[in-house]
């Protein structure tokens, strides 16, 4: 007998296989026990897989192959390569816990995971100095860098900087779920209560927490989970962790930003949406929109092609809550999920493209000082133009169709709910002109017109061996028809289709189409042709509007406010005054080490040494006052017999 033919037992291989019986057969449920069992309820480990997950998790293994595929070139010379696959792997096994897990303690637990694996990667070169102590960094910034705390910009502190803000939603994912875990219970769950096919079936109920019960109770409940979402996902205001991920590797920062992380807050309140009551959804449209617009001005004006992307993720994860706040049965939870997923592939392959530019301009990320790359670099100029018109939502790209649907299932929401409702509308119209605009920036300013500084990229070349493939591969993911080929990605989310989506259908494209044409011709105009004539349009826009570019370029002093309110007021001057009270002055510190330092009765430590010392100056001047001798006590007991009775007598 021959041997048994040989199996394919890759990791994307695994997935798509998963995903293959997923939207054959429905849901796949796998290995399941309990880890803890506490009478009432159950903690317990299992895994299941639904479209949304399996299809997330066949693009976490199909982007994190591709990326170490090309990190493999990327890398090749960097002494520190050797940690960083281990690393990448142990962040998407955390991710891939995440999206597999089928109860939300399981999703908790490989939620913190995710957190620590992108604390090493953000933090991957660790050793590197502040931005404003290290003179390579110094020399290739922009001409007009602003917005950008340089004395503490460094791998260290970036990912400090999103470990602790990520912590922050957490605290509030924490309150929701035992928000969530005292419904369940008030509702006669039993067993796996934190199962998600269980929590899809919560209702009301009069139980109270946090002097909260009934709808108020599962609206904090909702908005607690959203609020993880708000930290991972990085929305407005617990965003300004993501742009400084920027320090870690680039490779790194294409799956962080791509189908990861940042996806994870997304996936998760899709996954939760079906308890989600109307108030929470009106907070998650809302937010979402806030943050799709607020990012997308900050993106227009930035420098560094790295941080254009940034804040580009940002604004598109802001576009997939505008669609999850439009709820289901507009197919607003269907929409976001399918921007999820053409989101991860265009944009992993434009932070890739944005690497291997890197690579070629000798560390370079000034967007001012590059240009005319496109015929040096073919390859990647062609694939990050296929990726730029895919995240513009140009039509027959993977970008317009799920984009489309967000803002078709917003209109439909609007036009059902009206007043508040048409806020996240118009919000992500917004910010999906400026989408195409910035985004064209990047493009132009990058591989079109001529190069504007010798020296930077007379030797650029486009990668080598796999990694160029690996840019070809995703570029093929740009286009709809992957998507959109048998309506199975729509029949996989169940995307609800009916006349009056099909009406909204319609008006969104409208709407696309022409956000599109304005933001492109602007771009094109101000920063292709006006250049070619010689003319700056840039520049006297933002003349015109100065008081905006500033404020963009500060970053509306979001960051400014974070590092005043929490570093600085709640950090070093709460921590300085706690020292103080608690120690004393800085003189009466360093005395403890060398002398005998004063009391200074104002610190506790000093009021406690001031209280010992007077006890043992009583006790000295007491010791001094028994001589041991009886004769002296005998004399000193007549004396003041005496004393006494001469003082009565006298009376």
């Amino acid at each position: 007998m021959g041997s048994p033919p040989r199996q394919w037992q890759s990791p994307p291989g695994l997935s798509l296989w998963q995903a293959i019986a997923v939207l054959r057969n429905g849901t796949v449920r796998g290995p399941h026990f309990t880890w803890l069992d506490l009478s009432a309820f159950t903690l317990e480990v299992g895994v299941f897989a639904d479209p949304m997950g399996a299809i997330l998790a066949v693009l976490v293994c199909l982007l994190a192959t591709a990326v170490l595929l090309f990190n493999r070139w990327y890398m090749h010379d960097d002494p520190l390569a050797g940690r960083f696959p281990w690393q990448f792997c142990g962040f998407l096994f955390a991710m891939l816990g995440v999206v597999l897990s089928d109860n939300l303690f399981l999703s908790f637990c490989c939620w913190e995971l995710v957190g620590l694996g992108s604390y090493l990667l953000i933090g991957f070169w660790f050793d590197k100095p502040a931005a404003a102590d290290d003179p390579d960094y110094q020399a290739r910034k922009g001409a007009n860098a602003r917005g950008v705390a340089e004395a503490t910009l460094s791998p260290a502190h970036a990912q400090l900087k999103a470990f602790v803000i990520n912590r922050v939603g957490d605290a509030g994912f924490l309150l929701g779920i035992g928000a969530l875990l005292c419904l369940a219970l008030a509702n006669g769950g039993t067993g796996n209560v934190l199962g998600f096919d269980q929590l899809a079936t919560l209702q009301p109920a009069e139980v109270t927490f946090l002097g909260l019960s009934g709808t108020m109770l599962l609206t904090l409940a909702a908005l607690g989970v959203f609020c993880g979402a708000i930290g991972k996902s990085a929305q407005f205001p617990l965003h300004t962790w993501l742009p400084d991920a920027m320090q870690g590797p680039t490779t790194a920062s294409s799956i962080i930003h791509a189908a990861t992380m940042v996806a994870a807050g997304v996936f998760l309140v899709a996954r939760c949406l079906p308890f989600f009551p109307p108030e929470a959804l009106t907070v998650v449209g809302c937010l979402g929109g806030i943050t799709c617009l607020l990012a997308a001005v900050i993106a227009c004006v930035q420098w560094d092609l790295k941080a254009v992307l940034a804040y580009s993720t940002i604004s598109q994860l802001g576009l997939m809550f505008v669609g999850l706040g439009a709820g289901t049965a507009a197919g607003g939870q269907a929409a976001a999920l399918a921007h999820l997923f053409t989101h991860a592939l265009f944009k992993c392959l434009l932070f890739l493209g944005a690497g291997a530019v890197i690579h070629a301009c000798h560390g370079h990320q000034d967007l001012h000082r590059l240009g005319g790359l496109r015929k040096a670099m073919p390859v990647t100029a062609m694939t990050s133009l296929l990726a730029v018109l895919a995240i513009a939502g140009v039509p027959l790209f993977s970008g317009f169709y799920s984009k489309d649907a967000v803002l078709a299932a917003a209109l439909l929401h609007a036009q059902t709910n009206g007043g508040l409702a048409w806020a996240p509308l118009l919000l992500a119209a917004a910010g999906s002109l400026l989408t195409a605009g910035y985004m064209l920036r990047w493009w132009l300013r990058i591989f079109a017109l001529r190069a504007r500084q010798s020296g930077i990229t007379d030797h650029a070349h486009d990668p080598e061996g796999a990694a160029k493939w690996v840019l070809m591969l995703l570029a093929t993911g740009t286009l709809a028809l992957p998507f959109t080929a048998g309506d199975w990605l729509d029949h996989a989310l169940l995307a609800p289709h009916d006349e009056h989506h099909h009406a909204a259908h319609s008006t969104a494209m409208v709407l696309a189409l022409g956000l599109l044409a304005v933001g492109a011709a602007t771009a094109w105009w101000i920063w292709f042709r006006a250049p070619r004539r010689q003319q700056d349009l840039a520049g006297m826009l933002a003349q015109r509007l100065a008081t905006l570019h500033r404020a963009a370029a500060e970053l509306f002093w979001l960051d400014a406010l974070q590092a005043r309110l929490f570093g600085r007021t709640l950090g070093r001057d709460l921590a300085a005054t706690t020292a103080r009270l608690d120690l004393g002055s800085r003189a009466r510190i360093e005395r403890l080490e060398h002398d005998r330092a004063p009391a200074e009765l104002t610190s506790l430590d000093g009021l406690i040494d001031g209280i010992g010392r007077g006890c043992a100056g009583l006790g000295a001047g007491a010791a001094t006052a028994h001589s041991g001798r009886i004769g002296v006590y005998l004399a000193l007991a007549a004396l003041l017999s005496t004393a006494a009775l001469l003082v009565l007598v006298l009376r």
